[in-house]
């Protein structure tokens, strides 16, 4: 196998990110980018909708980043605008992350002989008609998909048809350290210091998460339960409805919106139970970062949730949608014992122990070297000739 050290000159890597928000593809962006070798990588960045600060993280970790107003240029001056950026910049490998850029980013490097890589991180793909066929239509000229779980392998081999060899399983990775040694966000060290136990749901608000299940959820062991706050750590188009229901349960006065956390680590910190109630994932980074944290987790089996967990042994994981099972596993953990101790320790464990981010970055580094060896690019001029298909 080639490995890293086999290459005798910096990989030009230009990673297409349409935002640069705190949700976890980008976090893993940023996560990739902070830990990568510099003496191997150079990596550059485009992106052309938000920032919500990742574009100085990104920069302060010596990462050239350029912005593209989509906005203001509309698709089809998007669609050149980056390619002549690739032209210009002229990576060794071009690297698409989140579903916009799987599209514009492919469409703009058609026939510059620029091998491309597609990070996947979802086990379902949305979108229309006209979408699905253009991602077929991109398919052949994509040379490796990234998916950071084996569930989401086996959707791009089994979903999106694509050929297995071209699919490489890296797991995220999570700064484990830097959870332990988080302080609690004050106003969750508050309601610790007030007598109340913390129950938390942490993602972004939408359909995919349901949310609608975990207030659910709270609503049967707030009865059980009177010292119990839920609190939701995220932002999404469901807030309002949401908080409309919250209110329609009576858990308004006990449940608490933090909105988007650039640092989730100081709401770990101070949380006592972890319920996520997602129907569809890829590998969970919420899922992760509690493990990390310390925090027990009930899951459901959503995408490479179980790739993280062994259920009865680091937390528990239940079938998608079972509202009767989330309560009854969560209320195992609220009701004392050695139990949630003994789940929030092994997981802790594992997170360091088997999701590094240094094991996740030299994963990706491997990956380019073998990419650029089996394509026979020379490096600094861009890849000869079109994608293999």
């Amino acid at each position: 196998m080639t490995t890293l050290s086999t290459s005798p000159k910096k990989i030009r890597l230009l990673s297409v990110c349409p935002q640069l928000t705190a949700q976890g593809a980008e976090r893993q962006l940023l996560h990739f980018c902070r830990h990568a070798d510099p003496r191997r990588l150079e990596i550059r960045v485009i992106y052309y909708e938000r920032d919500h600060g990742l574009r100085s993280a990104l920069e302060q970790v010596g990462v050239a980043v350029t912005h593209l107003d989509r906005h203001q240029l509309g698709c089809w001056g998007l669609l050149k605008a980056l390619r002549r950026e690739i032209r210009e910049q002229r990576p060794d490998v071009l690297d698409c992350r989140l579903p916009s850029a799987y599209r514009f980013g492919r469409l703009a490097a058609m026939g510059l002989g620029v091998p491309v890589i597609v990070a996947e991180e979802r086990t379902v793909r949305r979108g229309g008609l006209t979408r699905r066929v253009l991602d077929r239509l991109l398919n052949p000229w994509t040379d490796a998909w990234i998916g950071n779980a084996k569930a989401v392998a086996e959707h791009l081999i089994g979903d999106l048809h694509v050929a297995p060899d071209r699919v490489h399983v890296i797991y995220n990775g999570v700064d484990a350290d830097h959870f332990r040694q988080a302080a609690r966000l004050p106003l969750l060290e508050h309601l610790r210091e007030t007598g109340h136990r913390i129950v938390l749901n942490l993602g972004s608000l939408s359909s995919s998460k349901n949310q609608e299940l975990f207030l659910r959820v709270c609503h049967r062991l707030g009865q059980e339960f009177p010292d119990l706050v839920f609190v939701l750590c995220g932002e999404g188009p469901r807030r309002s409805l949401l908080e409309t229901r919250a209110a329609e349960l009576a858990l308004a006065d006990r449940c608490h919106f933090l909105g988007r956390q650039e640092d989730v680590a100081p709401v770990l910190a101070a949380a006592n139970l972890l319920i996520q109630t997602s129907d569809y994932e890829g590998l969970p980074n919420a899922v992760l970062e509690a493990m990390a944290a310390g925090v027990p987790v009930v899951a459901t089996d959503a995408g490479g949730t179980r790739e993280l967990i062994t259920d009865g042994v680091e937390g528990f994981i239940v079938p998608v949608g079972d509202e009767d099972d989330l309560v009854a596993r969560a209320a195992r953990l609220l009701s004392g014992g050695a139990l949630a101790a003994g789940f929030a320790d092994r997981a802790r464990r594992k997170a360091r122990e088997q999701f590094s981010l240094e094991a996740m970055s030299r994963a990706y580094a491997d990956l380019l070297v073998r990419l650029l060896s089996e394509k026979h690019v020379h490096h600094g001029g861009g890849a000869a000739g079109r994608p293999g298909t």
